[in-house]
């Protein structure tokens, strides 16, 4: 799946996870991404990231994200999604295609991704967790 910026829309609270995950990497390239992020996250939303292994909560992966540079584009492929009750575990292959600098052609990140969606209290589902870790060659 590709998506692009012409392509994304804010829509909290996906009806199903399917609907959720196309949200979400929508959301990653927005000219302003924050609030349509914020929309999918879970209040106790944890994302473990970066070749540091950082942890951040919501908010604090929020910041983190916007010093990052404009995300243009996000392609996930080998998608399995495993449904658990009120939970579901998306995982996949990812690249990102990120401008750290902005008159430079975008820079690839691919990573072996986690998300795990919960079914929300008032409906449709949220982020709880998000698992990133950096792809490296071979070898």
């Amino acid at each position: 799946m590709t998506i692009s910026s012409t392509a994304a829309t804010v829509r909290p609270a996906p009806a199903t996870v399917e609907e959720a995950e196309a949200a979400w990497l929508a959301a990653q390239t927005l000219p302003d991404p924050e609030p349509a992020i914020r929309a999918l996250l879970h209040p106790d939303c944890v994302v473990v990231h970066s070749a540091v292994g950082h942890i951040h909560g919501a908010d604090e992966w929020l910041r983190y994200a916007a010093r990052l540079g404009r995300t243009s584009q996000v392609v996930t492929y080998d998608v399995t999604v495993q449904r658990l009750g009120t939970t579901a575990v998306v995982s996949c292959l990812q690249e990102m295609h990120v401008a750290f600098v902005p008159d430079l052609t975008p820079f690839v990140i691919q990573a072996a991704v986690s998300r795990v969606w919960v079914a929300a209290d008032t409906g449709g589902w949220q982020l709880a967790h998000l698992q990133m870790a950096r792809r490296l060659p071979p070898g």
